[in-house]
C-alpha cells in the first residue's frame, strides 16, 4: 500500500507545508486543512480510491471525509499543539494518511474491484 499512498503522502506534505506562512502551524489548523483537503486527494479521478472501489465521487469523498474524521481524532491528543513545519506535519501526515487508508478500505471492503490493475501496488506509484 505504501506505493499506492506516495501520491496522496506527497499532497500531504504539500499541504502541510503549505498551510504555514511561518515554521509554525496549530493543531486545529492543521487538523482542519487535513480534514477538508484530504477526502479531495483520495478521491481525484484515477486514483486507486476511486478506480478500485464501486463508488460515485460523493461516495469516495463521504467515505473519505469520514475516515480522515475517524483518525484526527484518535489522534488529536497525541499531534502536538503546535506543528514545526515540515518536519512535524510530515511525521503526522503520514500517521494520518496510513490510518485514512485502512479505515476507508474497510468502510468500503464490500465494493473492493479486485482485479490485476487494483491487485498491484506498482500501478499506483
Amino acid at each position: 500500500m505504501d506505493s499506492i499512498r506516495s501520491g496522496t503522502l506527497i499532497l500531504i506534505l504539500l499541504l502541510t507545508s503549505a498551510a504555514a506562512h511561518s515554521d509554525e502551524v496549530k493543531r486545529d489548523a492543521w487538523m482542519n486543512k487535513m480534514s477538508t483537503a484530504l477526502p479531495s486527494a483520495f478521491c481525484i479521478s484515477g486514483q486507486f480510491f476511486r478506480e478500485c472501489f464501486e463508488v460515485s465521487q460523493d461516495e469516495c469523498e463521504g467515505a473519505a471525509t469520514s475516515a480522515v474524521r475517524f483518525c484526527l481524532q484518535k489522534y488529536k491528543d497525541q499531534i502536538p499543539k503546535v506543528l514545526i513545519q515540515p518536519k512535524d506535519g510530515g511525521h503526522w501526515g503520514k500517521i494520518i494518511d496510513d490510518c485514512t487508508v485502512e479505515a476507508y478500505e474497510k468502510a468500503l471492503q464490500t465494493k473492493r474491484i479486485s482485479n490485476s490493475k487494483c491487485n498491484d501496488p506498482s500501478h499506483w506509484r
